[in-house]
């Protein structure tokens, strides 16, 4: 288990944890990339790409929905072994396709634009709405890669 005494510091969108491996007090770094920010009306969140100083690799989702009425927020955070496993709770939705992204890291944005191919835009009925976020998932898909930095924390 690592202790973190110092807080992190952020550097160009990028997260460096300072800590102490309790075991042998070797100094260890922690790198937090933003990978994807996405929502709708009711949920939201930021998916990041946690990596160790030993290299190791997982994502940390942070996410929340809310209950207009009951003004309810609920606030999760998950872990997921890789970009997979995340992808496939985002996708157990039908209608994934109709979140709003924020930002996509371009190393997903190919694989997300194949993934859009196949989708039935048809099944929300108002035409405005779907134009709306085809034009949405082509900004995010096709801008620069660093156009939004999105929050780190």
């Amino acid at each position: 288990m690592a202790l973190c005494p110092q807080p992190a510091i952020a550097i160009n969108n990028h997260i460096f944890a300072p800590c102490l491996n309790t075991q042998n007090q070797i100094p260890t770094t922690v790198q937090k990339e933003l990978y994807i920010d996405i929502s709708n009306e009711d949920a939201g969140g930021s998916l990041y790409r946690i990596t160790a100083a030993t290299g190791q690799v997982h994502f940390y989702y942070n996410h929340s929905t809310y209950n207009s009425d009951t003004d309810e927020l609920k606030v999760f955070e998950t872990n997921y072994p890789d970009f997979a496993a995340f992808w496939a709770y985002i996708t157990a939705n039908k209608q994934w396709f109709y979140l709003h992204p924020l930002y996509v890291h371009p190393e997903q944005r190919e694989f997300i634009k194949q993934a859009l191919q196949p989708v039935n835009w048809a099944v929300a009925g108002d035409k405005k709405w779907q134009d709306s976020h085809q034009r949405q998932w082509k900004k995010v898909l096709n801008d620069r890669g660093d156009y939004y930095k999105g929050p780190i924390m």
